[in-house]
């Protein structure tokens, strides 16, 4: 089956099983400091990008929900400071993205395929700096695929959620 359907239920996973996992290992291999300020002061911090991150999935699980919601202005320059500790900031992440699979679930057909792959591509760029600025910092290797969070494993997800067992 290749239908909207499965484009919807790929996207849900992606966010939930494969992104999801990546961040919450890169968030708690930091220190406040690290998350908050990083190491070089012309970029974005961490956390200032997962909050990146959580607006735009905010906001399109908002639109899907209400369709016709119009926000007042963008998120291009949205990358702010907080004084939240990393469990808070997992703890908040974790249901920003279970806010947007939940919205993809009772979505029926409704959503808007264009957005969701915006979001899911989105979300899989600023993945990759998150990843790369995290494993920087803390000297750590983490090695997603050798550790079961991979294309294989997520395809098995999938796969179970479109053919129940």
């Amino acid at each position: 089956m290749q239908s909207f359907e499965t484009f919807i239920i790929i996207s849900k996973h992606r966010m939930c099983d494969h992104y999801l996992p990546k961040l919450r290992i890169c968030l708690m291999s930091l220190t406040e400091d690290q998350l908050w300020h990083g190491h070089d002061a012309r970029q974005n911090s961490i956390g200032g990008i997962i909050l990146h991150i959580m607006e735009h999935t905010d906001r399109n699980s908002e639109r899907i929900m209400n369709p016709g919601k119009i926000f007042g202005q963008g998120i291009e320059r949205y990358f702010p400071t907080r004084d939240m500790k990393i469990a808070e900031l997992i703890t908040e992440l974790e249901a920003s993205f279970h806010r947007f699979a939940a919205a993809l679930d009772d979505s029926g057909e409704a959503a808007d395929m264009y957005n969701v792959y915006h979001l899911v591509e989105h979300t899989g760029y600023h993945l990759g700096q998150i990843v790369d600025r995290s494993q920087a910092m803390s000297s750590k290797r983490f090695e997603f695929v050798q550790n079961g969070i991979n294309e294989k494993a997520l395809r098995i997800i999938v796969e179970r959620s479109i053919k129940p067992i």
